[in-house]
């Protein structure tokens, strides 16, 4: 046990015992120094966090299927400008443009070139061609093609129709305006091209309207 004496001016020492002293004081200690949380307590600050954490994952949720979507949107968009790209560069190397009337059913191959003007703004259904290597004239088309959902087909004499568009683009509107087929007109052949449609994105859709113009490389 630790002491310390201590003097006093009145001429008294006097002896202090440390140990008893803190003895005291400990026993004279508040309570609210040594009790933890209590259970009504544990149960709100745990409820708040539940809450706190579920409104959190519901976020989490929310822009995972919100990306997920956006990644199929663009991919199917995707598909839409690479079957558009594919069909005029075909075009472009091309030669023999041959329009098809809408409506008309397409037999490859076809005889005689032929023009869709942009008087009235019909166009053509098809677009017959020879593309580039090919021996045979006109063996070779665009149209669209199917009983709803619609798509882009190429068609020729070797492999009969494929599919350039996946199931979930819808080609609604697809138009050919061909001018100078013709080799005696002395115009350059060239195509304008429509097309229009739909992409699903699970039960949901998102519209697109596409245009271009080929013209033929090769001079006539």
């Amino acid at each position: 046990m630790q002491k310390l004496i201590i003097k006093k001016n009145t001429g008294f020492t006097q002896l202090v015992d440390f140990g008893n002293a803190i003895s005291s004081r400990t026993k004279g200690a508040s309570p609210k120094l040594t009790t933890g949380f209590t259970l009504v307590e544990l149960m709100v600050s745990t409820s708040i966090f539940v809450i706190i954490m579920l409104m959190a994952l519901g976020s989490l949720v929310v822009a995972s299927d919100s990306s997920r979507k956006s990644e199929s949107l663009r991919s199917a968009m995707d598909n839409v400008s690479f079957a558009m790209e594919d069909m005029s560069r075909s075009l472009r190397v091309g030669k023999d443009y041959s329009c098809v009337a809408a409506g008309s059913s397409v037999v490859l191959p076809v005889a005689a070139n032929n023009d869709c003007t942009l008087s009235g703004n019909v166009g053509g259904g098809a677009i017959v061609f020879t593309p580039a290597g090919h021996l045979t004239a006109r063996d070779t088309a665009y149209k669209r093609a199917g009983s709803g959902p619609y798509s882009l087909q190429k068609c020729d004499t070797v492999n009969n129709c494929i599919d350039l568009t996946s199931p979930d683009v819808d080609v609604q509107v697809l138009k050919f305006f061909v001018k100078g087929s013709d080799s005696a007109d002395n115009t350059q052949p060239s195509v304008y091209i429509i097309m229009k449609g739909r992409v699903k994105v699970k039960d949901q859709y998102a519209s697109f309207a596409i245009q271009t113009l080929a013209s033929q490389r090769s001079a006539e």
